[in-house]
């Protein structure tokens, strides 16, 4: 997995954004510690009234944000929990060395939106690297966020021209997934790294070409049998060095 990390900037606020998604984790990780279902917490998050902001599809990739975190802490630890902004900000907080808008900042959880190959890539995220150098955040059809970023290195320039390309389909075709992360400073782009496609060649196909004076034939053939031919004339280009010959030796003559 190839995760591509850029500081971005945008004229909008996203904190609020950034908070209803923290609530839906943080809400779907105590609920899976209680044993409940995806299908159940599902549910119970219709009934949340500080998520107002968020659609559908970023609410299941919240909980299922949360579950990923379960599974994490059943392969470290079944008795730790997670504490979330960590402990070393919680402590600080409690010694009042951070005040609580701080503190809750810091506990802010960035938000990631899963990719789907049908939905050219991400139905959230409209790659406008080429053209624009940006990305586009689609929150609903009607609210969409520009993240402008910024000059980047020729290598990383290349990889999104064609994680971009990939994706520039029309609808119903697959496209290449790629998962997006942004906190309030940067975003984050991970996809799988692009494999180089290896040329097999066909070893009962080969060409034959035929060098005439004036023309130049090709066929191809395969297992003996010629599939494709063609002529090419030579004398288009002859009769132009000779005419340009005779033109040169005129101007000399006039001189």
């Amino acid at each position: 997995m190839r995760t591509i990390k850029l500081p971005y900037s945008t004229n909008e606020d996203l904190t609020p954004i950034l908070k209803q998604y923290s609530n839906i984790v943080r809400y779907s990780y105590n609920r899976f510690l209680e044993d409940k279902t995806e299908k159940d917490i599902r549910l119970l998050t219709k009934l949340l009234k500080n998520v107002n902001l968020l659609n559908s599809w970023l609410i299941q990739c919240g909980i299922k944000e949360a579950k990923a975190l379960i599974e994490i802490q059943k392969t470290l630890d079944k008795n730790k929990t997670v504490v979330f902004g960590g402990k070393y900000n919680l402590l600080k907080y409690l010694k009042k060395k951070i005040t609580k808008e701080e503190y809750q900042l810091k506990r802010l959880i960035p938000v990631g939106i899963q990719g789907e190959k049908l939905q050219k890539g991400n139905r959230s995220f409209k790659l406008d690297i080429i053209d624009k150098n940006q990305i586009i955040f689609k929150l609903n059809k009607k609210t969409h966020f520009e993240f402008k970023l910024p000059k980047m290195r020729n290598n990383i320039k290349k990889e999104l021209y064609k994680l971009q390309q990939l994706n520039d389909l029309k609808f119903n075709q697959q496209g290449y997934t790629y998962t997006v992360k942004f906190d309030l400073k940067h975003i984050y782009i991970s996809f799988e790294e692009f494999k180089s496609e290896k040329m097999e060649l066909n070893s009962s196909r080969y060409l034959g070409i035929d060098m005439n004076p004036d023309t130049i034939d090709i066929s191809v053939l395969d297992n003996g049998i010629v599939i494709h031919a063609q002529e090419f004339s030579l004398k288009p280009i002859f009769d132009k060095i000779f005419s340009e010959k005779l033109k040169s030796n005129s101007d000399r003559m006039k001189y």
